[in-house]
């Protein structure tokens, strides 16, 4: 076979070229650490690498999930824990006040702690996490509840009409004396005296009343009539696992004014006992706050059992996470005693080829003559 010089030349630049390659290659493999740096070092496995990374980054986020929600029933357990100590303080003056001991000035003083009590208890169950109202349900940037003067707090109403017409209606068709209702338009109360409707309370800033077919207290504040809670009734879940949702809120309503233990109106009765200077009210109002206490602690199992619940898929995922990255890294990662001795055989073989070109390109016919 007949080799020109052009032939030659171009053949040893590739061969040089090939091994000059390699040894790029390998050298960058070397400094990254990495043995697959692009889809053609291994197709497939570069493929597998990618699913593992997704499977890293969903992970990363569940954890930051976990952490959000972490803190955020860390701070309902918080409120919870010290809402059952302000609870216990009311229980044990409701005790002290309704014994024949106490006198009109120490239930005076002790409505005075329970109005304080109310008072703390609304900036709990007002309490805001990452700018987010615990307690509101999914409304969570608004303000869940109002306060209410139980001084200006009014005889429970009927129901809430915007004209009388409506209030027969709610009634069912008919007027008694005695009935009583909210009008929507103009803010008053009025009360069936047996031949018409009067006024028996002017609308003012503050009064409130329980409306009775609603079982809710309204307070009129800003010129209407508002529910004490303004929230919602609905829960919100976050995702903590590919399958796995949990259940983060407590509604406010289904905590504080929970129909078998209310604590806000159980603590009104109670405050309302005590100026009235009434030891057989203050009496009555012992098995309400006993069963706040029990709604609460309830609620504090809840939250106790989805933490739990969490902690064990975090540690799940934090496992999960280190088969991950090693099996990600059986993959890619370099092997470096391997990656070195295959630098040292190819600069050798780099060298042979360098100094065979040489040789051969140094040869020439003069050296015959």
């Amino acid at each position: 076979m007949r080799v020109s010089n052009r032939f030659l030349y171009y053949q040893l630049v590739k061969d040089i070229g090939k091994s000059t390659e390699k040894l790029f290659d390998l050298n960058g493999q070397i400094s990254s650490g990495k043995r697959v740096t692009k889809p053609s070092d291994d197709p497939l496995g570069l493929s597998r690498v990618l699913i593992y990374r997704t499977e890293l980054n969903s992970f990363d986020q569940f954890k930051k999930t976990i952490n959000f929600a972490n803190g955020w029933l860390a701070r309902i357990d918080s409120i919870c824990a010290d809402v059952d100590d302000l609870l216990g303080r009311a229980s044990e003056l409701a005790v002290q006040q309704a014994s024949a001991t106490a006198s009109q000035d120490t239930r005076a003083g002790a409505a005075q702690e329970i109005r304080e009590i109310r008072g703390m208890l609304i900036g709990h169950a007002n309490s805001k996490y990452a700018d987010k109202y615990l307690f509101g349900g999914t409304m969570t940037q608004t303000r869940p509840f109002l306060n209410a003067d139980v001084e200006l707090w009014q005889d429970d109403v009927d129901t809430t009409a915007a004209d009388h017409a409506g209030a027969v209606a709610n009634l069912g068709g008919a007027a008694s004396a005695g009935d009583r209702y909210i009008n929507t338009n103009d803010g008053n109360i009025y009360e069936y005296d047996g031949a018409a409707w009067q006024v028996s309370t002017a609308a003012s800033e503050g009064i409130s009343a329980v409306v009775s077919d609603e079982g809710e207290l309204y307070i009129y504040s800003g010129g209407q009539w508002l529910s004490q809670y303004q929230g919602n009734d609905e829960t919100f879940s976050v995702k903590i696992g590919k399958d796995d949702v949990v259940e983060t809120n407590i509604p406010g309503n289904d905590l504080f004014k929970h129909p078998t233990g209310n604590i806000f109106m159980s603590l009104m009765k109670l405050e309302k006992a005590l100026l009235d200077n009434d030891p057989d009210a203050i009496r009555d109002q012992l098995p309400a706050l006993e069963d706040a206490g029990k709604v609460l602690s309830n609620k504090l199992a809840k939250v106790g059992a989805v933490v739990n619940r969490m902690d064990h898929t975090e540690s799940v995922i934090q496992r999960s996470e280190v088969d991950t990255i090693q099996s990600a890294s059986d993959i890619e990662d370099l092997d470096y005693a391997y990656a070195l001795t295959q630098l040292k055989n190819q600069q050798t073989i780099y060298e042979a080829a360098l100094k065979s070109a040489s040789l051969i390109t140094s040869m020439s016919l003069v050296d015959f003559v």
